[in-house]
């Protein structure tokens, strides 16, 4: 063991692992980006090139993080939950609850990324999993939440299929986004709210914005 001049040991120094440790400015910087990108040019003409730019760091830095193209997606898509509008489900009326929430979606980032991923989630599962956990799963989880209390409320029938009723809310505004290019106008939510929970209701003829 190595002493000190007094004879006294000299304390061990700590074994450093190589390499710099991850920068967390760094880090938010990257998957903002990544997000930003996402927005303005979809998945296919996003580059790691364009990211580091973006960001402000090198593309190396990029690499040493994730190898692949996927990969940074995945990643950028699984931090940005907080994109997705998610509405206090315990108070408010039914209607006007899903209404706000089907309009606040339908203008947010989370939609807009969605038109440029849609494909390519058909050919990558890892990033239409990243997709589906990172970004749908949370917003469907607070359509049914609301749902739930629907029944609760007594203004949903409680035998109603609330996955599938979420699905039936939401799927006019992707195949506008998606396919027919019309416009989601402020009154699509209003107007598909009150056609699907009026299948639903446990009270018929009582849907309504009020």
């Amino acid at each position: 063991m190595t002493r000190a001049a007094a004879g006294s040991p000299v304390a061990a120094v700590p074994h450093r692992a190589p390499g710099r440790p991850r920068s967390v400015e760094a880090d938010r910087a990257i998957v903002e980006a990544i997000v930003d990108l996402l927005v303005e040019c979809g998945y296919r003409d996003l580059t790691v090139e364009g990211v580091a730019a973006r960001a402000g760091v090198a593309k190396t830095t990029i690499y040493r993080r994730w190898p692949s193209k996927a990969d940074m997606v995945v990643e950028g898509i699984t931090a940005c939950k907080k994109y997705c509008p998610v509405d206090d489900c315990s108070t408010g009326s039914v209607v006007c609850t899903l209404v706000s929430m089907l309009s606040a979606f339908s203008s947010s980032r989370v939609a807009r990324m969605l038109t440029g991923l849609a494909v390519e989630m058909v050919h990558n599962e890892e990033l239409a999993r990243a997709v589906r956990e990172g970004l749908l799963g949370p917003s469907r989880e607070a359509v049914v939440s609301v749902l739930r209390r629907g029944v609760e409320t007594g203004e949903i029938r409680p035998e109603a299929d609330l996955q599938l009723v979420s699905d039936l809310l939401v799927g006019p505004l992707f195949f506008r986004m998606l396919f027919s290019g019309q416009p989601i106008d402020p009154g699509l939510a209003a107007e598909t709210v009150a056609l699907v929970l009026r299948g639903v209701s446990a009270r018929p003829g009582a849907v309504g914005p009020g």
